[in-house]
């Protein structure tokens, strides 16, 4: 790929990749909606490592860890969510603090509402791209810019044994890293971004479950991202998985109830857009585990 290319790529990929993009979401649901803090009735820890275009000099790299647990009587949960997400020339460092209240609609529907705070640390640098040595251009040379930036979102989470419903905004003030060039430069403004997300279980006989479940992604300047999932579950233990990015990427995915506490999982991306041409799919490993007393059953964990 010409060094044009690259860039313009890379340019519109980060305009609409601000936010870390995960294929696993319905696992890692924290980290886009503060409301999901403490609805799983136990103390969980939830780890992803993203690869993302493979073989892509400059492409997405993520890191993700969250923690939440309820407390005081289950009607109230709190946690904590770090993110390292590298994206060409930019590395970003996120960490926030989610606080959720939880309220009962009905017998068993609940509603959760939840608030993060916290901060980004953005660092963009040209330098970090990969140029041929015989055409270096000064301009590539050097930290573009650094921003440390506060953070406040928030989110709304509905849920039962079988449904779960959420929308939240992760960042609700939208800022400039550089007000100078805001105005040209896409990189230059940190975007609002809005996540719609939905799940439902389907009991098929005794072993056997389906879960369709969607998210969706918007954010001004870029088109919506939407992922559209299904998962076959079988004794309560066992996914397969396929979900479909729109117009972007088809991925499939496998995750292991090992025990009551441990969950692993797996899923690969590969392209169905032009960009399939330069990478070699994208890699997502997972790790959860659970602990504490509030654990009802094995034939309810993972459920939601």
């Amino acid at each position: 790929m010409t060094l044009a290319c690259l860039l313009v790529v890379l340019s519109a990929k980060v305009e609409a990749q601000q936010e870390p993009l995960y294929t696993q979401y319905m696992f890692n649901a924290m980290s886009v909606n503060p409301a999901y803090t403490g609805t799983q009735d136990a103390l969980e820890a939830v780890f992803l490592s993203r690869m993302q275009w493979t073989g892509f000099d400059g492409a997405p790299r993520t890191y993700s860890f969250a923690a939440h647990t309820p407390f005081t009587q289950h009607d109230m949960g709190i946690g904590v969510a770090l993110v390292a997400d590298k994206v060409g020339p930019v590395n970003n460092f996120y960490f926030n603090v989610n606080y959720a209240y939880r309220v009962n609609l009905t017998d068993d529907l609940k509603l959760s509402m939840g608030i993060k705070g916290g901060f980004y640390n953005y660092h963009v640098g040209l330098d970090n791209l990969l140029l041929d040595a015989n055409s270096i251009d000064p301009s590539f040379q050097g930290q573009v810019e650094r921003k440390f930036q506060p953070n406040l979102g928030a989110g709304l989470y509905i849920y039962d044994d079988r449904l779960y419903a959420g929308i939240s905004v992760p960042k609700l003030f939208q800022s400039e890293i550089n007000p100078e060039e805001a105005q040209e430069d896409a990189l230059a403004v940190l975007k609002r971004h809005y996540y719609i997300m939905a799940g439902y279980l389907f009991t098929i006989n005794d072993d056997f479950k389906l879960r369709p479940s969607f998210i969706n992604k918007f954010v001004e300047g870029a088109p919506p991202s939407t992922d559209i999932t299904a998962q076959m579950v079988y004794q309560d233990m066992y996914w397969l998985g396929m979900t479909y990015r729109l117009g972007d990427a088809l991925a499939f995915m496998a995750n292991v109830n090992v025990s009551e506490e441990l969950m692993i999982g797996y899923s690969y991306d590969f392209s169905v857009s032009n960009l399939g041409n330069y990478n070699s799919g994208s890699h997502e490993i997972m790790l959860s585990y659970r602990y504490g007393g509030l654990i009802k059953s094995k034939r309810t964990r993972r459920l939601r």
